[in-house]
């Protein structure tokens, strides 16, 4: 079984981001991502980006340090799980979740909540925290 590694981050937006640019982003991203073999989804929310990501450790870390350098928005919190088992999310791209989910809205909300309080304080999540969060992208993933 190959490795796999997933990221769960949140970011603030330092432009106005509309639907067509979200659409565009993540018709791009879909694109880039099957090339890395990486799978996951993206959600958009009141300048908040919340992105999740998995798939060989190598094309996680590429893709981190991308996203880290974009001046399109700024890294507020990240946590990852060099240890994955199974693929949360094995048939996506890159989806805008946005769309798609709006009845799970309340759950990115609290994600997003959560790691902003965390990274705008400079605090660190604890394990137990990271791991409730993951759990929280379990549910996602079974509920799409």
């Amino acid at each position: 079984m190959e490795a796999l590694k997933c990221v769960l981050y949140v970011s603030k937006a330092k432009m106005v981001f509309s639907q067509t640019d979200l659409d565009r982003l993540a018709e791009v991203s879909t694109k880039n991502n099957e090339e890395l073999d990486i799978t996951g989804y993206l959600f958009y929310e009141k300048n908040y980006f919340l992105q999740y990501m998995e798939g060989p450790p190598k094309s996680i870390n590429n893709m981190i340090h991308k996203i880290a350098i974009d001046n399109r928005h700024e890294l507020i919190c990240i946590i990852e799980d060099e240890d994955l088992q199974i693929r949360r999310f094995p048939n996506w791209g890159m989806k805008n979740i946005g769309e798609l989910m709006l009845k799970n809205s309340a759950i990115e909300t609290t994600i997003i909540q959560t790691m902003s309080l965390f990274g705008e304080n400079q605090l660190k999540l604890s394990q137990s925290t990271q791991t409730e969060l993951f759990k929280l992208m379990d549910y996602l993933s079974h509920s799409v």
